[in-house]
C-alpha cells in the first residue's frame, strides 16, 4: 500500500498547486514572500494561467477599465477617469512588447506581471488582474476584512498592507494588495473583478 500512495503524493507534487479560482490563485501566487519575481513568472504555468496576446481593443481595454480608476485621482469626475482607460490599455500594450511587462491569461481573465526595480536597486513586482465577477472576491474579502463600498466611484474595494518575510532569505517586503469590484449599472467591462499588487523589496540594510 506504501507505494501507491507514495506515488500519489509525487504525482501531486510535480502537478503543482490544486488549482482555486483564477482571482484566488493570482492572489497568492503574486504575494506569496517565499519567491521572487522571476519565480513567480516561473510558476504562471503551474498555476493554470497561459501567456495571452495583447489587444488594446478587446480584454486589455477591459483590464485597464478595471484598474484606471486609481490612476486617475487628478480627472475631474467618473465619466472623465473612465474615459482615460485607453490610453492606460496602451501604455500596458507598450510594456509589453518592451518586455517589461508579461501578460497571462485564465478562465476568461488577464493578469499583467511586471518586475522593477526600486531606486535603491531593490526588486518590485507589480500585479494586474482583472476577471469576470466570482466567488473568489468573497473569499478575499472574508479572509482580509471588510471592503468599502464606493457607490461615488462604482466601486467596492478592500486595501490589504503588510510586511512579509521570505523565511529562508530573510528578505523583507511591503506589500499593498488592492481587490475591488466594478459595481456600474450596466457593467463598463465584463471584467469586473480586480486585483493589484504591489510588491517592494527593502533594502538588506532596511
Amino acid at each position: 500500500m506504501l507505494k501507491p500512495f507514495a506515488a500519489l503524493l509525487i504525482s501531486a507534487v510535480l502537478a503543482g498547486p490544486a488549482l482555486a479560482g483564477a482571482l484566488e490563485d493570482a492572489s497568492a501566487l503574486c504575494s506569496d514572500p517565499m519567491t521572487t519575481g522571476p519565480e513567480k513568472r516561473e510558476q504562471m504555468l503551474r498555476y493554470g494561467f497561459t501567456p495571452a496576446e495583447a489587444d488594446p481593443q478587446g480584454a486589455l481595454g477591459d483590464l485597464a477599465i478595471a484598474h484606471i480608476l486609481p490612476f486617475t485621482n487628478d480627472l475631474p469626475d467618473l465619466e472623465a477617469r473612465f474615459a482615460a482607460a485607453p490610453v492606460l490599455a496602451g501604455n500596458i500594450n507598450r510594456m509589453i512588447a518592451e518586455g517589461t511587462i508579461s501578460l497571462w491569461q485564465r478562465e476568461g481573465a488577464l493578469l499583467a506581471f511586471s518586475i522593477g526595480q526600486t531606486a535603491e536597486g531593490t526588486e518590485h513586482v507589480t500585479c494586474l488582474f482583472a476577471g469576470p465577477p466570482s466567488d473568489d472576491l468573497q473569499t478575499m474579502f472574508d479572509r482580509y476584512g471588510e471592503p468599502e463600498d464606493l457607490p461615488h466611484l462604482e466601486t467596492l474595494a478592500l486595501r490589504f498592507d503588510e510586511t512579509a518575510i521570505n523565511l529562508q532569505t530573510e528578505t523583507r517586503y511591503q506589500m499593498i494588495s488592492i481587490w475591488s469590484r466594478l459595481t456600474s449599472e450596466p457593467p463598463r467591462t465584463p471584467l469586473t473583478d480586480a486585483y493589484r499588487l504591489e510588491r517592494i523589496e527593502e533594502p538588506a540594510d532596511g
